[in-house]
């Protein structure tokens, strides 16, 4: 920038100040901290710092962003230079200049820069300059010397800026630059003129005008950088006077004169800032160490440090002043007296009584401190006149006082820090003691104390409140009193002994003053004399502890014994209740005994107290201290008696909280053992254990005193920890108990380490592990705390403290044993995995081997499930199902009893929390590896076993059962663990290795050799080896061939070892030679004289054809064979003599052998289908239960009725079919009817069977039953499958069936079409849910909710294809009922009440719903109340706006119709306009020529009538509410008739309209607008009434 741009700029800033003037201020002086006002800027000489100068030439500059950088730099606002400096420091660490260093420009221009940048308002370019200056320095190097002199000043001020940020960069920057000290320090030395100068100018020669634009600076930020400059270059010289030694500073002594001479300079020490100020506090001591230089005027500093400083404000720099003083007055008192020029109310004194007044002005506690020390070294004559001097009378008596009084205000300022108020207090203490000197006499030092020290002890033994003049806080209240009092006897013995006596009866007074029992304040007043006698009596220790002469102690002596003589008549003549007195006794029996044990007279009033006295007052408040009593005299003789009456008395008294707290004191008394009185305390420790179960807390501390105490033996410890153990178990002690285990730990931790290794400490374990899982928080909480402390007490004993055997115990038990206080699975494999993982490396496998159940616990826990014959219905889910039906009665008890199954929490019986255990275990370790090989078969055989077991349980709900009930299934995680338990099994029958290979091998042949026999065991047996063998080939993709024994069991005589063989061979030709002597072996059998024979067969039979049908070779049997088989099959049905087993398994082989000979011509078609349908009769009729019976009739009919639709060559099967084709769908639709009362949901076979009756029945031909009504029924059926075949027929049915009645309706004028009452029934009441109704839930949708809401579409179904007078009758059904207000009440609880914000309906389609049983069944429950609601709507438009307006509750008014808006109302008026659009072409035209247009997009219609050349026009508004709001009907243009006619006719048309019960509401308004017209036009005249046309004109 040029020399002309500068001028510009100074012109520029000339011309804003003389236009301006002088916004900061009227004074130019120097420290005033104001702008000059009285000349323009070119009159102000430039410097350094000053904010007008030449800018660097940047010409030379290489870089152009480091141009504009510098450029940047020089602007205004603070972030933009921030960001320049930021720039700059970029440049620099880019390895530009490691070898070369900084170019000269960059140097020369930031030289420039540097010192106004350094002392920036803005604190982060303050802190960015001083560490961009070190590295452009380090860049440098030895370049940098030369230009130094211009920047060391500003440089080294930057070490003490105010901002600690700041100043640590400026000294990272220096040390970086200087790395050692001696260069350091030979910088100042070097440096010290150029360091000086710049100081002494910025002190004497800036101001507020010269650092800062009064155009773009604020007042308030130009004088704190004013401050802050000033204070940095004080603190500098300050700085350089500490580093240079007296050599380096005594040649360059005329630079500091001016400094130290200069009026400016010490007129700072009244600044307004307080950085300011310390810094000149500091540089007057700098100056005072360095006091061979001799060049301070004392005469200034008197004037200005001490006249016109005193006085001021000195918040934050208080303590600096008070320092400054004090090194002042040390080197220099003549400043307080000779140097000292003010007088008067500007007398030292005056102005230190000032200061003092105002406290510690925010200084810490050493400023108190500082003072005590300056009032030592002060002139007399500055603290208080001589004594010649009030005696001639020639000083004032108050200034005395003046010092003593500004002291104590400054201690009771508000502001003053209440941490501060002990150094204060001891300060003013210190005082006192000085100004005493002032006195030759006694006479005026008494009075002099008693002004001034004895209203200091009125506050000991009754503190003042916190305003209180004289009261003194805590901490320092007890040596604050000590010392006042030390004081008043030292100085004035006589006025102590006074003093004493008053306190005394003070005290007396308090304790005599204290309120009765009946009070509201009696425990507050008895606290209060409690804290006196503590107080009183410490004081008292403290000075005997100080050697005091004997006439003091004999005043003690004298003091206490009527103390104590009035605690004993108060404690007597009220019975104990003031339980201040005796504390009153403990406390100076245990604090001062020299005043009262020791001295002959008190001890005889006190022992005869306590012999006849004590044991009637144990029973009272006092009872504790009392007791203390007792305790402090165990060593005399006579005490143990005393002790035993004391027992006594307390237990023949009855229960009591006083009772219970003296127990506790003497208890919790160590002397007890020593005088051999514990064991009388054992049964009163039991008792109060009682009743602190039972909730009485007043106990607990009985307890944790005799757990506390050592003298009480072990057992009872272990007592009260096994009483606490049984608590764990009782609901009622359950807290309590836990709550005495938190406390045994504290009290007695080797007693609980102790009892926790013991059998009892392993049930207590036990139980803390259970309820570490309570669904209670608070016990949850501190069962885990508990434990958890147990475990840690314990360390050094094993496992987390506790045996390992101990912690095997646990988990043995938990698995082997189920009960209410079982641990949970969860919890019994994290301590397994605790004891694998800590277990030592040689003894890991034996623990792993503990922690896997052996065998007999297998046993033992499956034995119970292997009792019962399992349910027959099972033979439909499994290829060896049909087994059970071969079981020999003799294997079931003749009367099968229920067998008592013990259970956990959970409801989980011990085999299903032994196999889940198991599992857990061995999925998350490698435990399963590290047992042997005989446990690992074992735990492998039975898991396989429990698999098979397990899925049977999830089937049927038969007893026993492995869980309690179906509903500990609702989460999922029993179906979860049975598929993870079958994948693990699976996943160990690959084996890893040859070992594990023989080991699986071994398995299977152990489950074959175990299906011997028919019992449940044997089939289970048989179960688990086929689903064992077919997952080991699925998982492998190999072939297993276990010919070596399966050929051999595949002539066994044993049914179930024989059927296992059949469903597990590979070998297909052994199956097909099989299933062929067995087809041969039945034809010529006749059934009724072999039935078990022929039912062995059958089963095997079936069990063969299964097999060949996975293998794919049933074609390969011989179709003669089978048609022979087949007639035979028939005949022997026809015989009507057979069991169900027996028919159930012939009606499964037919299913499958049919489909082999469907192009056989023969009767046997019809008479199978005739079999098939009379046993559909048969099932309804004789009210058949068997489920595998009525799967394979349905089977067998579904066979047959697929062949029929794919079949079209054999004319006997379609012409058999035909004939029964309306019976056999009659006698299924019976069939649904008979079974809707029995529930499906646990039962997996029920469930398969209805869902295959409803796939026949809807499938693929609509049943159009005629008798609809008795379906309705099984709309509330307990099966969903049956529950959906039913609604799927009658809502084919129902609309159907509309168009019949609508015809009937028309032709008779008596029919009266109604809903029916079965229908109605439906949806009378909403099925009441426990569920709360919440999109997030994800809960079931329940068969009563799902029937209720079919029923209602059901309902609507009457709408389809009916006539509009059939449509308004069932209007009216449903406003007789008043069915719709519950259902919309439900609808909007579900949407919107239930939820945090309503449902979002958009996700779904109002018009239509169809089931989707892969939607969760939130989505479908929503998607049906939804569409229900949009019929409402459209159906029902009258009587829902109805609910809306006069039922729907107040603050859901406004959300039903936003959301009504939002997500129906258009859906429900493009609708209503749709139905319009397709009425239009419907109308005959000939007569009229009415024109609808209608507007889709803004929801109205327009409709016209012409009349000659014009028309007649109303528009047709639908609100976007609607239905909840009335349609508006407008007129647009009228012609021909009169304005009140027209009138009337829009406002009938608008009531036709909204008032419609149904449908077609508007199409029902243009129909009476027409009418209306029309009518006027004809001749006809209007009701009076309504207006509407109704008669020909007379």
């Amino acid at each position: 920038m040029s020399k002309k741009q500068f001028k510009s700029q100074a012109s520029s800033s000339r011309a804003v100040s003389t236009t301006f003037g002088a916004p900061f201020g009227t004074s130019g002086t120097v420290g005033t901290g104001s702008f000059a006002a009285s000349q323009p800027f070119g009159g102000t000489s430039a410097s350094l710092l000053s904010y007008v100068y030449e800018p660097p030439n940047l010409s030379s500059i290489s870089e152009p962003s480091v141009v504009v950088a510098f450029k940047n730099l020089q602007k205004k606002d603070g972030t933009t230079r921030a960001k320049a400096l930021e720039e700059l420091q970029s440049y620099i660490a880019a390895d530009n200049f490691k070898k070369n260093g900084v170019e000269d420009p960059i140097l020369e221009a930031w030289i420039v820069l540097y010192p106004r940048t350094s002392i920036d308002s803005s604190r982060r370019v303050r802190q960015l300059a001083h560490s961009f200056h070190g590295e452009v320095s380090l860049s440098c190097g030895k370049r940098i010397a030369r230009q130094l002199p211009k920047v060391i000043g500003a440089w080294l001020a930057g070490l003490k800026d105010n901002d600690r940020l700041v100043a640590r960069a400026a000294e990272e920057a220096f040390q970086k630059v200087f790395s050692t000290k001696s260069k350091q320090d030979a910088v100042w030395q070097v440096y010290q003129q150029t360091i000086i100068s710049y100081c002494r100018r910025v002190i004497l020669e800036e101001s507020v005008a010269t650092l800062s634009d009064e155009r773009t600076t604020s007042l308030d930020v130009a004088e704190a950088k004013y401050a802050r400059v000033v204070g940095a270059a004080i603190y500098t010289i300050a700085n350089a006077l500490e580093i240079l030694s007296l050599g380096e500073l005594q040649p360059q002594i005329e630079l500091y004169k001016p400094l130290a001479h200069s009026e400016n300079t010490w007129k700072l020490a009244s600044y307004s800032d307080s950085f300011v100020r310390k810094a000149v506090y500091g540089l007057v001591c700098s100056f005072l160490r360095k006091r061979d230089l001799d060049i301070i005027d004392h005469r200034k500093i008197g004037m200005n440090l001490l006249q016109e400083a005193l006085h001021i404000d000195q918040t934050g720099s208080a303590y600096d002043y008070s320092k400054m003083l004090l090194e002042l007055s040390e080197a220099c008192p003549d400043v307080w007296t000779e140097y000292y020029a003010g007088s008067g109310d500007r007398s030292a004194q005056r102005r230190l009584c000032q200061f003092l007044s105002k406290g510690s002005q925010g200084g810490p506690p050493e400023f108190w401190k500082q003072i005590s020390k300056l009032l030592q070294l002060l002139p007399q004559q500055v603290i208080h006149p001589t004594e010649g001097e009030i005696r001639s009378g020639t000083a004032d008596q108050n200034s005395i006082f003046l010092v003593l009084d500004a002291i104590h205000d400054g201690i009771n300022r508000r502001d003053e820090l209440q941490g501060n108020h002990g150094e204060a207090w001891r300060t003013y203490l210190k005082t006192v003691k000085l100004l005493l000197q002032s006195f030759s006499s006694p006479g005026p030092q008494e009075r002099f104390m008693e002004l001034y020290v004895i209203h200091l002890m009125d506050q000991y033994l009754k503190p003042a409140g916190k305003g209180e003049k004289w009261a003194v806080s805590e901490p320092n209240r007890e040596e604050i009193f000590r010392d006042a009092i030390l004081l008043i006897l030292q100085s004035c013995p006589g006025l102590f002994e006074r003093t004493w006596q008053e306190l005394s009866n003070a005290f007396i007074q308090i304790l005599q003053l204290s309120l009765p029992e009946q009070s509201k304040d009696y425990t507050r007043s008895q606290d209060s004399g409690v804290h006196a006698a503590k107080r009183w009596y410490t004081l008292q220790a403290d000075l005997i502890q100080n050697s005091v002469p004997k006439h003091v102690q004999a005043t003690f002596e004298e003091t206490s014994a009527l103390e104590i003589m009035s605690a004993i008549g108060l404690l007597k003549s009220r019975n104990g209740k003031p339980y201040s007195a005796a504390a009153c006794l403990e406390t100076a029996l245990r604090l001062v005994p020299e005043s009262t044990i020791k001295v002959d007279i008190t001890k005889n009033l006190l022992f005869d107290f306590m012999r006849s006295d004590i044991p009637d007052l144990l029973l009272s408040p006092s009872s504790p201290y009392l007791i203390g009593m007792l305790s402090i005299f165990e060593d005399e003789s006579e005490m143990r008696q005393l002790w035993i009456d004391s027992i006594r008395a307390l237990m023949n008294a009855p229960d009591s909280t006083i009772k219970f707290q003296a127990l506790r004191c003497l208890i919790s008394s160590p002397w007890l053992g020593s005088l051999g009185l514990s064991y009388d305390m054992i049964p009163a420790v039991k008792r109060s254990l009682q009743c602190a179960l039972q909730g009485n807390e007043s106990c607990w501390p009985v307890i944790a005193a005799a757990m506390a105490n050592a003298c009480f033996p072990d057992d009872l410890t272990d007592d009260i920890l096994a009483s606490l153990t049984e608590s764990l178990s009782i609901e009622s002690e359950l807290e309590a108990g836990l709550h005495g285990l938190e406390m045994a730990i504290q009290q007695n931790e080797q007693g609980m380490r102790r009892f926790s290794t013991s059998p009892k400490g392993l049930t207590l374990l036990s139980r803390l592990l259970f309820l570490t899982e309570s669904p209670i928080p608070n016990i949850s909480l501190m069962a885990r705390k508990i434990d958890a402390e147990i475990r840690q007490a314990s360390s050094g004993a094993g496992i987390s403290g506790i045996s390992q055997s101990s912690r095997i115990d646990i988990v043995k038990n938990g698995v082997e044993m189920a009960d209410s206080a079982s641990l949970s699975i969860a919890s019994l494999e994290s301590e397994a995995i605790e004891l694998l993982r800590h277990a030592a490396e040689n003894e890991v496998e034996m623990v792993a081997e503990a922690l896997l159940p052996d065998e007999t616990q297998w046993i033992t826990a499956l034995k119970p499930f292997f009792q019962h014959h399992p349910d027959p219905a099972l033979g439909i889910t499994n290829s060896l199902g049909s087994i059970l039906q071969i079981i020999t009665q003799e294997s079931r008890p003749r009367k099968e009893q229920a067998i008592s199954v013990p259970r956990d929490a959970n409801g989980y019986s011990p085999a299903l929390r032994m196999a889940w255990y198991v599992t857990a275990l061995c999925t998350s370790t490698g435990i399963f590896d590290l047992v042997t090989t005989d446990r690992r078969a074992v735990t492998y055989y039975y898991l396989a076993l429990f698999v098979q077991l397990a899925t049977d349980q999830l089937s049927v709900s038969q007893l026993p059962r492995l869980w309690k009930d179906s509903g500990t299934r609702g989460d999922g995680k029993l179906e979860t663990f049975i598929v993870d338990n079958q994948s693990m099994v699976a996943k160990w029958s690959q084996g890893s290795s040859t070992t594990d290979t023989a080991l699986v091998k071994e398995a299977r042949k152990s489950l074959l050799a175990s299906t011997m026999g028919l019992s449940a065991k044997a089939y289970y047996n048989g179960r688990a080896y086929v689903a064992l063998k077919f997952a080991q080939e699925e998982r492998s993709g190999i072939t297993i061939t276990d010919e070596d024994y399966l050929l051999t069991a595949q002539e066994a005589s044993d049914p179930i070892t024989a059927a296992v063989t059949l469903c597990s061979i590979t070998n297909p030709k052994a199956i097909l030679y099989t299933c062929n002597r067995l087809i041969t072996s039945l034809t010529g059998l006749t059934f009724t004289e072999s039935p078990a024979i022929y039912l062995r067969e059958a089963v095997l039979l079936n069990a063969a054809i299964g097999r060949l049908q996975d293998f794919d070779r049933l074609e390969e049997l011989p179709q003669p064979r089978l048609v022979f088989f087949v007639k035979h099959v028939v005949t022997q049905l026809q015989s009507g003599t057979l069991s169900l087993s027996i028919i159930a398994e012939l009606l499964r082989t037919l299913g499958v052998l049919l489909q082999l000979i469907k192009d056989i011509y023969g009767s046997f078609w019809e008479d199978i289908m005739g079999f098939v349908v009379g046993a559909c009769s048969r099932i309804v009729k004789e009210k058949i239960s068997e489920i595998s019976f009525t799967h394979a009739t349905l089977r067998l009919y579904d066979t047959m009725k697929r062949l029929v639709r794919t079949y079209d060559e054999n004319e006997d099967l379609k012409d058999s079919w035909a004939q029964v084709k309306l019976v056999a769908e009659e006698s299924l639709v019976q069939l649904i009817q008979s079974r809707t009362d029995v529930s499906d949901e646990a039962n997996q076979p029920r469930r398969i069977v209805n869902e295959l009756l409803e796939r026949l029945l809807t499938k693929p031909y609509p049943m159009a039953y005629k008798a609809a009504e008795d379906l309705y029924p099984v709309i509330a059926s307990e099966s969903a499958a049956l529950q959906r075949a039913a609604y799927q027929m009658l809502h084919n049915y129902i609309p159907e069936n509309q168009e019949d009645l609508s015809i009937e309706a028309a032709l008779s004028k008596t029919f009266k079409a109604k809903l029916p009452e079965e229908l109605l029934s439906l949806i009378l009441t909403v099925p009441q849910h426990d569920e709360p109704l919440a999109l997030d839930c994800e809960y079931p949708l329940t068969l009563h909710l799902n029937g209720y809401l079919l029923g209602w579409i059901l309902v609507f179904d009457h709408w389809n294809n009916a006539s509009h007078k059939l449509q308004n009758e069932y209007v009216a059904s449903i406003k007789d009922g008043a069915y719709l207000n519950s259902f919309l009440s439900f609808a909007f609880d579900y949407l919107i009440r239930s939820r945090t914000k309503p449902l979002d309906g958009s996700r779904y389609n109002p018009e239509l719903y169809r089931f989707d049983s892969n939607d969760p069944p939130e989505r479908n429950t929503a998607a049906l109340v939804i569409h229900i609601y949009f019929l409402c709507l459209k159906n029902l438009p009258t009587l829902s706006k109805a609910w809306w307006r006069d039922t729907c509750p107040r603050q859901l008014q406004r959300p039903v119709e936003a959301w009504t808006e939002k997500y129906m109302s258009p859906t429900v008026i493009a609708a209503e306009l749709t139905t319009v659009t397709a009425w239009l072409p419907s109308q005959d035209t000939t007569d009229t020529s009415l024109t609808v247009k209608v507007a889709s997009r803004a929801h109205e219609l327009t409709v016209s009538y012409p009349l000659d050349e014009q028309y007649m026009s109303i528009r047709i508004v639908l609100p976007p509410t609607y239905p909840l709001a009335s349609v508006v009907v407008e007129s647009i243009h009228r012609v021909g008739v009169d304005e009140k006619k027209w009138r009337s006719w829009l406002l009938t048309t608008a009531g036709v309209i909204n008032f419609s019960g149904t449908s077609g509401a508007i199409i029902e308004g243009l129909v009476a607008w027409r009418r209306n017209v029309t009518g006027a036009l004809k001749g006809q005249s209007e009701c009076a009434i309504c207006y509407s046309v109704e008669q020909w004109k007379q």
